[in-house]
Parts: structure tokens; sequence; C-alpha cells
């Protein structure tokens, strides 16, 4: 099962929450998972942010899915959050090639970051789920 998570580690600026996902939430292109055997992780801050939080507020959901178990994608534009990405072998505990747009992360945060991968004593790090909400208002109801 390919799991997304979030974890916090400490990096030049602070604390950094971020998630970790086995799909460029971005791409247009479905994932290649074939091999069942995850070779690139990709890394996105500040899913929620002021914007998402406002959001969650004006919506009707039950209350357990405004928790930190799930992150509700709303149509956000995950390009804004991403951070970027690194191949990586976890049976080897290796890691390299770190691509990213910008420079949001140092070099000494992405050490840190990929490091935290193969750490199984991880204190701060919990699975979440990323889901798509259908409102009845998307549902076309309309006649055949």
């Amino acid at each position: 099962m390919l799991n997304s998570y979030i974890i916090t580690i400490p990096i030049e600026s602070g604390d950094c929450e971020i998630f970790v996902s086995p799909f460029l939430l971005q791409s247009k292109e479905p994932p290649n998972i074939k091999s069942g055997k995850i070779e690139i992780l990709y890394f996105y801050g500040q899913l929620r942010d002021d914007a998402y939080k406002a959001r969650l507020e004006q919506e009707v959901l039950p209350e357990k899915f405004k928790s930190d178990t799930y992150i509700i994608n709303y149509g956000q534009d995950f390009e804004k959050y991403y951070l970027g990405s690194l191949h990586v072998d976890f049976d080897t505990k290796h890691y390299w090639q770190w691509e990213a747009k910008s420079s949001k992360l140092s070099e000494q945060d992405v050490k840190v970051l990929a490091e935290s991968l193969f750490d199984p004593q991880l204190p701060h790090s919990k699975p979440v789920t990323l889901f798509t909400p259908t409102r009845a208002s998307d549902i076309n109801l309309g006649l055949i």
C-alpha cells in the first residue's frame, strides 16, 4: 500500500511540516506504480495554510474530516506548495538528485529531510489521507 504522511523536521528557519507523497500531485499524468516500488518521493509544504483553513470552515463536512488525519483537496494549486523531489532507495537507505523549482529548502534542510525518511523512530510523523469530496452540487443529475 502506498501511503502519504506528514513529517515535522527542524530546518534552518524553524520546525517545518512537510507532506510526503509517492505521487506528484500537480501532474496531469497518472502515476506509474506498476513496479510496486517507490523510487521518487515528492514533498509539499504548508498544505494547510490560511486559505485552506478558511475554505474548510465554509464547508459542510463531518468534523472527523476536519482533523489532522485528512487533507481535503478542493482543487488546490499543488504547484504552489511544491518543495521538490528526491530519488530514494529504501533498501539501501540512499537518496540522490534533489529537484526543486525554488530554493525553499537549503542543502542542509534537504539532508535533514532525506535522513528523516530512513529513521524508523521518527517522532514527528503521522499518516494522512488526501481526498477530494464530491459535493451534491457537483453531481450531474440531469436527464439521460
